[in-house]
């Protein structure tokens, strides 16, 4: 049992059957950009939980559309009620955190519709999260989406993270 499993629990497996937007054979050990925007630093987060690595090192994006994908095949092992963190683990065991938002926890779950539920198994590329960009702004919150790997001290030593503007499944980052 994992990280996420201890964060959110887990369920029964599932096989999913959400919207897939191109199909890739995953590297092992790979993280690929769940979303289409910029890649900035975790450091450069606004939230010290993430810019300081609390749940684990990754990457930030400013997402350009409200869809979030799976940036990974793996199992959902965690949908947060309101619809704007999903957990996932990989065949090799590594976990994947993706947190759409800073404190967007609060909008309980207003502009988020989740795809996916705890225990499908899905393919990188799939759709999980739709969500509205626009929304959560107005709101006050900022859209910056986490893409972090809480258990990475066991998959080994991460690559650069890629920077700048990426398209949903380009590589953003490795373990060696």
């Amino acid at each position: 049992m994992g990280f996420l499993d201890n964060l959110f629990g887990n369920k029964e497996k599932k096989e999913s059957d959400t919207p897939v937007i191109k199909s890739i054979t995953c590297e092992p050990k790979t993280i690929y950009s769940p979303l289409k925007g910029t890649v900035i630093p975790l450091s450069n987060v606004s939230d010290p939980v993430f810019a300081e690595e609390v749940m684990g090192p990754g990457v930030g994006i400013e997402p350009e559309e409200g869809k979030l994908y799976a940036p990974v095949d793996g199992e959902i092992v965690s949908v947060f009620p309101t619809g704007h963190a999903i957990g996932m683990t990989t065949g090799d065991g590594m976990e994947v955190l993706l947190h759409i938002g800073i404190d967007t926890v609060q909008l309980e779950g207003d502009g988020f519709h989740a795809l996916v539920k705890q225990g499908d198994h899905v393919k990188a590329g799939e759709l999980l999260v739709e969500f509205d960009c626009a929304k959560i702004k107005e709101k006050g919150y900022q859209t910056t989406t986490m893409v972090l790997v809480p258990n990475a001290a066991l998959m080994g030593t991460m690559s650069q993270p890629k920077t700048g503007s990426v398209e949903p499944l380009e590589q953003i980052f490795n373990f060696l």
